[in-house]
């Protein structure tokens, strides 16, 4: 079996909506640009971020769920992330969680993550945090989506929002498979082999997106159903390396379905929290690895990479 990383009523004023933005020939591409400004400008917000796998075999199933449940706010910075993977196969379950918190400590940006048995704690950079950012994260996955169009309502966090589709192709989509650890099985191969699967992954069929916009003009939604990308890669890359797949490597291994989802809520009205104490009086890692010259792979660090899978 293959293994793949892992690792939110309009009721009438919806209608008013959707009517004067045909009088005035708005553009839904520019509607869910702004929803999106709104959230990466929300003084705070709740986020889960959800990428689910199903596979199935002859003689077993898998199905993979990596969650991350998100808290942040902007000023002064302060971020709680809970990542959890989940695994099940047959009767057989794995689930692991990594917990972890982030706050401005004077000039520093400091992290604090525990796997349930000791904290872990170091100094951080922008960049890293900003992959905890709802906004920045919902900007990775739209980058390149275009040809939005009003598809319905639905609800999303208890109220009506609405849904528009479009899509993404080319290298904005490969850069969605690599951030998400789609492309890790070409990662030992030559620069060469790689550059030349990424260039042809470019020619890959436009993956449909889906995103909700509720009636404040946030987009609270987004959802990525990668199965058939996942499969128009496969293909790609054997093509690419001269080896199509053969109906029996078929037969043993099946993805059944992968979504990406993420959804947004609470916009600056965030739960608050407090960093436990344990975490703010756990060993400064940063400064043990610069006292023996080494670089420590700490809690912290896990929790960034997870969260990016």
């Amino acid at each position: 079996m293959k293994w793949m990383k892992s690792a939110a009523a309009l009721g009438a004023a919806v209608m008013l909506t959707m009517s004067l933005a045909a009088c005035s020939g708005g553009n839904a591409d520019e509607t869910v640009t702004a929803a999106l400004e709104k959230v990466k400008n929300a003084p705070s917000v709740n986020a889960v971020v959800e990428v689910t796998a199903e596979y199935a075999s002859e003689d077993q199933s898998l199905s993979v769920t990596n969650r991350l449940n998100l808290t942040s706010f902007q000023d002064p910075l302060k971020i709680k992330a809970e990542v959890v993977l989940d695994m099940a196969s047959g009767e057989d379950t794995y689930s692991q969680t990594i917990t972890m918190y982030a706050q401005k400590d004077g000039e520093d940006l400091v992290q604090y993550a525990t796997d349930g048995s000791y904290w872990a704690k170091q100094t951080t950079t922008q960049e890293v945090l900003d992959t905890y950012n709802a906004g920045n994260t919902l900007a990775t996955y739209l980058s390149g989506a275009s040809g939005f169009k009003k598809n319905g309502t639905d609800t999303v966090n208890d109220a009506q929002a609405v849904k528009y589709t479009g899509s993404i192709s080319g290298k904005p989509l490969v850069d969605i498979l690599e951030s998400n650890g789609y492309l890790d099985s070409i990662s030992s191969m030559s620069e060469d082999q790689q550059t030349k699967i990424r260039t042809n992954l470019e020619s890959m069929p436009a993956a449909e997106v889906a995103v909700w916009v509720d009636q404040e003009g946030y987009l609270v939604k987004m959802e990525l159903d990668m199965l058939k990308v996942i499969n128009n890669m496969e293909a790609n890359i054997d093509e690419t390396l001269g080896h199509p797949s053969t109906a029996t490597d078929e037969a043993s291994s099946e993805l059944l379905g992968s979504v990406i989802r993420m959804t947004c809520s609470d916009f600056g009205a965030a739960t608050d929290f407090e960093i436990p104490a344990e975490a703010l009086e756990a060993e400064d890692a940063t400064q043990a690895a610069q006292s023996d010259g080494s670089t420590q792979d700490t809690g912290a660090d896990q929790n960034s990479q997870a969260a990016g899978a």
